[in-house]
């Protein structure tokens, strides 16, 4: 017999089996047990988080004929035994075939009844893919289907369904699993596959995987065949990463200021073919884990290698000097991303966070002159580059007080709730449902900003760190391309401060109070921000947008 992946052996055949997601097993159980099914589903959210795998197990429950009570396919009868060749399973790889003809065919086919069981499913996978045309062959289908004709569809890009073809389906958000969703699944099957994998080995896969449960079983799975004795190196080198031991060298270079180890250091991932975005990816995660500890010694760090060498660093650094580190190798992701001299940049931030660092010369530290020979001209070219791509941007996107103050008076005036709701749906799951690499200048602003207020064509943002918002309004033009994408909206975009959003809250309340209206002014139309009309003191309005605790009465 052929070997199987560990992703397909231990794919789960009941709900009880499917780890995480448990709002979604627990509504379709209940449908399924209550003989409420749904004509048609749509399942969106990451790749490899149980999509297919639930699409699945709804087609071997309602196909058996002797379900538990507990809603568990009994194993026997002829619709489970034959479930993996049955035809009344029918899977479509919408990558692949996304044409007309292909929905056509199910169009012909869907007449005809179940081998085994009482329904015939179609799963249709990556349904984003299909053409305009293949959606429209697809809706009449998919609104009236024989009684004993079930779709399920799933996508990881659910911004990309037509909403003709949303409302005709009963919708479900699956999300990354969490790291320890991740460990547990990962050591039952290490145990009945007899891996000796460790703890450490395992943290490590689940950080790696990023929610993908998929992914981390096959990360496994390809570890198992490497070697019989896995150690976590075994992983770094699979995976093409850079070891603990390895980012507090460096980081024990910086503060030695050894300018040669620093350009051997990255010059050697250069030649490895390293890359250096989840090279900075993972400093940055380091660094993160380390400022944790310096502010609490007690926190929980789940790798002790990581944290054994974070404690040999303890004394070396300060808290400012990891916030610094922080900062700066964040920026200095944001300009690799638009640079051709990746390692020259790298050396070059290294090094100068090494020089600002207040660190003493004991004689034995010696900074080499020559490294500023051999890198001034390299250094220049690279930042007149970013220089240039930066100038005009930063010219025209710093936002002057006037516009500032028209954007959130515009944001106020058009402003409501269902705005805002739906504004956020998509904000949430922002970065699978749009091209990375596209956004790669502005995507990591994602995580740190919130959402305040949504009008027609303005939303105001908070970000969690007031250093954020000049980098922010670096790539304005960038940003606003990636809402108009998502959205189908030009939006104009005001950054602000956790201060700054208190004023604005609490002046737009004191102004609803007293009875001034909030109209649209036009950015080139410069008048007052703020109009009086007759006394509106639409206080449900207010709570409606920003909540009850804000409204202070007198």
């Amino acid at each position: 017999m052929s070997y199987l992946a560990l992703y397909r052996k231990y794919r789960p055949s009941n709900f009880e089996d499917l780890v995480g997601q448990n709002s979604v097993s627990s509504i379709i159980k209940n449908e399924i047990l209550s003989n409420k099914l749904s004509h048609a589903y749509l399942f969106s959210g990451p790749r490899g988080t149980g999509k297919t795998s639930t699409a699945k197990i709804i087609a071997k429950m309602i196909n058996c004929n002797k379900l538990s009570k507990k809603g568990i396919p009994c194993g026997k009868c002829d619709s489970c035994l034959n479930f993996n060749s049955s035809s009344d399973v029918v899977e479509i790889d919408a990558a692949s075939n996304n044409g007309v003809d292909e929905i056509r065919d199910i169009r012909d086919k869907v007449n005809l009844v179940p081998t085994y069981g009482k329904y015939k499913v179609y799963i249709i996978d990556e349904v984003h893919m299909l053409t305009t045309q293949a959606f429209n062959a697809l809706l009449k289908t998919l609104e009236e289907p024989p009684s004993h004709v079930i779709f399920i569809l799933a996508t990881t890009e659910f911004y990309k369904i037509p909403a003709t073809v949303v409302s005709r389906c009963q919708k479900f958000q699956f999300f990354k699993f969490s790291n320890d969703e991740i460990i547990e699944r990962l050591s039952k099957i290490a145990s009945l596959e007899n891996i000796s994998v460790n703890n450490d080995i395992l943290n490590e896969i689940a950080r790696l995987s990023d929610g993908g449960m998929r992914d981390a079983i096959n990360m496994l799975d390809q570890l198992s065949s490497f070697s019989d004795d896995i150690s976590i190196n075994d992983l770094y080198m699979l995976n093409g990463i850079v070891s603990y031991i390895d980012l507090a060298n460096l980081l024990k270079y910086i503060y030695n200021k050894d300018v040669i180890n620093i350009v051997d250091f990255i010059n050697n991932l250069d030649k490895e073919g390293k890359n250096f975005d989840r090279f900075i990816n993972d400093l940055l995660y380091f660094l993160k884990d380390f400022l944790l500890i310096k502010n609490n010694s007690d926190i929980v760090i789940p790798i002790k290698e990581k944290k054994n060498k974070i404690m040999e660093l303890y004394d070396l650094f300060s808290i400012d000097d990891l916030y610094n580190f922080i900062f700066t190798i964040n920026d200095l992701n944001n300009k690799l991303k638009i640079s051709s001299y990746s390692s020259i940049l790298v050396i070059t931030c290294f090094v100068k966070l090494s020089n600002d660092l207040n660190v003493k010369d004991d004689g034995n530290v010696k900074i080499v002159e020559d490294f500023k020979d051999v890198f001034d001209n390299s250094v220049d070219k690279v930042n007149n580059e970013v220089i240039e791509l930066n100038v005009d941007r930063k010219q025209k996107n710093v936002l002057d007080d006037e516009i500032k103050k028209i954007r959130i008076n515009n944001s106020f005036a058009t402003a409501s709730k269902q705005l805002k709701d739906s504004f956020v749906e998509k904000w949430v799951n922002l970065k699978n449902i749009v091209d990375i690499n596209r956004y790669s200048s502005v995507i990591g602003f994602i995580d740190d900003m919130e959402v305040l207020v949504v009008g027609n064509n303005n939303v105001i943002f908070k970000v969690n760190y007031d250093s954020l918002i000049d980098r922010v309004y670096d790539y304005l033009d960038e940003f606003e391309s990636l809402l108009k994408e998502v959205y189908n909206n030009e939006y104009r975009v005001i950054i602000i401060t956790s201060d700054e959003w208190k004023f604005e809250k609490d002046n737009y309340v004191s102004n609803i109070k007293k009875g001034y209206k909030y109209t649209y002014i036009d950015e080139v139309d410069n008048n007052d921000s703020i109009s009086k009309q007759a006394k509106n003191t639409d206080l449900d309005k207010v709570i409606d947008l920003l909540g009850d605790d804000v409204i202070v009465y007198e």
